[in-house]
């Protein structure tokens, strides 16, 4: 399947969601020399096609459009979106694997994503909502565009996208929970009261909760230390082990063979001088 869309000629390489209202593809673009790729929705209805456009427009605000182009197609529309490229956070999220603060900053790098977006709310909500959340290598966040689009609702302001990320977030720390972690029991408290009105209330939690110093006994560093260091502290432990065996047997062969050990004389005339005054005299 392809599409003309200005100079761009899109052509559907990966069906990524057929549905009733709409159709989402990965589409490459023919025209470029570089294999530029896009997300190309097409919604199939007439009604939620004009309203979706509306809200994706960014109509009343200040960031614009959230898409890229927008094409006719048949009796509906065609919006074409970046491309993000997939790496589903439920997938490489591992929250038993990593540590509490990786986790954290995890947590924070997906509210600051939905903070600086230009997503309209009605479609963060449903990215949210749909799990469209993508993990780079570096552990920053990535929002897709929502696949299915049948429960678009205009009405969805901040405080519905707020709580449901903060939700979010608190299955992200629930391995954390037996740790005591203050991000999470502070989350799932104020989760429970509905007191997330905005991004930045949730944002100055986690990073308070985070920044909390975390006192750890001595003997449990040292311990963490060395459990997450025994291969290598194994390896030189041999290493100076073989390296003190061939010494002995050296010194063992020298004491034999000609009743000295060479390299012991360096000890030894160390301490027959001390100062100005030798202790052979």
């Amino acid at each position: 399947m392809k599409y003309q869309v200005k100079e761009m000629s899109l052509e559907s390489i990966r069906e990524i969601y057929i549905g009733s209202v709409n159709d989402v593809y990965i589409c490459e673009d023919l025209n470029s020399t570089g294999h530029d790729y896009y997300t190309v929705m097409i919604i199939k209805d007439h009604v939620l096609a004009k309203e979706f456009l509306q809200i994706a427009s960014g109509e009343g605000m200040t960031s614009g459009p959230c898409y890229i182009d927008v094409f006719a197609c048949g009796q509906g529309l065609g919006l074409v979106f970046e491309y993000i490229r997939e790496r589903y956070l439920e997938d490489f999220y591992m929250g038993e694997q990593f540590s509490l603060d990786v986790c954290e900053s995890i947590c924070v790098n997906l509210i600051i994503e939905c903070m600086a977006t230009d997503m309209p709310y009605p479609l963060l909500y449903l990215c949210l909502q749909q799990k469209q959340i993508h993990m780079r290598r570096d552990n920053s966040i990535q929002l897709g565009c929502p696949l299915d689009i049948s429960g678009l609702d205009r009405t969805i302001g901040e405080e519905a996208c707020a709580g449901l990320c903060a939700m979010i977030l608190r299955d992200l720390l629930v391995s954390k929970a037996r740790q005591k972690a203050d991000s999470y029991q502070l989350l799932s408290k104020k989760i429970t009261k509905s007191s997330y009105l905005h991004f930045k209330d949730l944002y100055y939690d986690v990073r308070m909760a985070s920044q909390e110093p975390k006192k750890k006994n001595l003997l449990l560093q040292i311990r963490s230390f060395f459990y997450r260091n025994q291969k290598s502290l194994f390896r030189i432990l041999l290493y100076l082990s073989v390296i003190l065996l061939i010494l002995a047997l050296v010194g063992v062969i020298f004491q034999l063979t000609t009743g000295d050990v060479p390299y012991l004389r360096v000890f030894v005339n160390t301490f027959k001088r001390i100062g100005t005054e030798s202790l052979g005299q």
